[in-house]
């Protein structure tokens, strides 16, 4: 098994398991120190997460939320939200989903399923 880590300039890299011979805590979350001396440490600010991320399908769409934009089924334009499951889990109707800022609706501008002319006028979710 391999975990993805960030090494220590803050590069995201694979770590075999088997590498790591000890796990101890900071501040800023765990640190695995490796056979060969090297110390990584998980990803922890929103701009480390999305570089960790993106290749992947994960964007950053506003200041608290990654989303991976490949799990996502629609974009409301008018509620600015990035749809995951129109149901909610088990048919509970409670719907998943992630706010986009303005500044960052060109990246989810193409999973409008429907608009009525122009992109920002009204969208009904029926």
């Amino acid at each position: 098994m391999k975990l993805y880590l960030l090494d220590s300039h803050g590069d995201p890299v694979w770590v075999a398991i088997e590498e790591i011979c000890l796990i101890s805590p900071t501040m800023k979350g765990p640190a695995f120190t490796a056979k060969n001396g090297h110390v990584y440490t998980y990803p922890h600010t929103m701009e480390q997460l999305v570089r960790h991320f993106e290749d992947y399908g994960f964007r950053r769409l506003d200041r608290n939320a990654i989303a991976n934009l490949n799990a996502a089924k629609e974009y409301d334009p008018v509620q600015r939200k990035l749809v995951f499951d129109a149901q909610g889990e088990e048919g509970n109707g409670e719907m998943l989903y992630a706010t986009v800022s303005v500044a960052n609706e060109a990246k989810v501008k193409h999973m409008i399923v429907r608009e009525y002319g122009d992109p920002s006028s009204a969208y009904s979710a029926a």
